[in-house]
């Protein structure tokens, strides 16, 4: 019964169930389009993503002389401080200027950085869990990951379309070798000055003078994700909808109890009146001619 009222209530408010329809249909509607610049595009929810690898090599190149495993751990050591390096807020500065975006909208993680994915969420400190959250509504991510005791520099992007994350994997080498050119001319101005002694220790740990990236293949990307399908379309109808059925039946059931509450108050009143005295109603016709007649009350047999 309690359905057949909800139904009545909103079959007789025609208006408002036709509002209704047309919300519900417009916010299916907006799960699936926008109005752009170019007018009505279809909304996707997909994101660019792209992955590049980048050695950390010697001048002589470890791939084809071949090298000690002191020199490929000392080289591995080396890829995990650079690439710390490019999780920097200098780095990202640069990283930013040359795809041409604002830095704010890039967030960047290290091999040492807090909330990288790599550790669980439980194990993270309250100002790491902090930091992710306001990472969240960034548009532009790199993750860079460097193994102990191999020279590899793997780097994550992600941005909103594949373009996008390809230039952020690209300009992160190109960043890091900028930097790396950087050291070198910082060591030669340094050797200039104080020049190192003729016969130095050996050392298996290569040099900064002979330290030179290189990059393994072109970055690859594409897009993660889809657009928005009839699933999304659905519920959203079906959200607006009901709650707005839901809403009417409910302000309808309110406003009759509030007015049968007025109505009961008012017969309330009236009751109370009449017991303090008020005059009572008056007779029937025929009570009121036998009255005046003089004759007496006839009684039902």
């Amino acid at each position: 019964m309690e359905i057949v009222g909800f139904v009545r209530t909103l079959l007789q408010r025609k208006l408002v169930l036709g509002i209704l329809l047309a919300l519900a249909t417009l916010a299916a509607l907006m799960t699936a389009f926008r109005i752009g610049p170019s007018g009505v595009e279809r909304r996707s929810v997909a994101v660019g993503a792209a992955t590049s690898q980048i050695l950390v090599d010697s001048a002589e190149s470890t791939l084809v002389e071949g090298a000690g495993t002191d020199q490929i751990a000392a080289l591995g050591t080396r890829a995990r401080v650079y690439a710390q390096y490019l999780s920097s807020r200098d780095a990202v500065n640069q990283i930013a200027k040359e795809i041409g975006v604002p830095p704010s909208l890039i967030v960047a993680h290290g091999p040492f950085s807090e909330g990288t994915g790599i550790q669980d969420y439980d194990q993270q400190g309250a100002e790491s869990r902090a930091r992710d959250l306001v990472a969240e509504g960034k548009e532009y991510r790199l993750v860079f990951e460097a193994q102990e005791d191999v020279p590899i520099i793997t780097v994550y992007a992600t941005g909103p379309a594949t373009e996008q994350a390809l230039g952020l994997a690209k300009a992160s080498f190109n960043v890091l070798e900028r930097y790396i050119g950087e050291l070198k001319v910082e060591a030669r101005k340094a050797e200039a000055i104080a020049p190192p002694p003729k016969n130095p220790v050996t050392s298996s740990v290569p040099l900064v003078e002979n330290i030179v990236v290189r990059e393994l293949g072109a970055p690859e990307g594409g897009l993660v994700g889809g657009s928005a399908d009839m699933v999304l379309m659905v519920l959203a109808f079906l959200a607006v909808f009901g709650i707005g059925c839901i809403v009417v039946a409910a302000g309808s059931g309110f406003m009759r109890h509030w007015r049968l509450a007025g109505e009961m108050e008012r017969i309330g009143a009236e009751a109370n009146d009449w017991l303090k005295g008020a005059p009572a109603p008056a007779p029937p016709e025929r009570e009121r001619k036998r009255k005046r007649e003089g004759g007496p009350a006839k009684t039902g047999s």
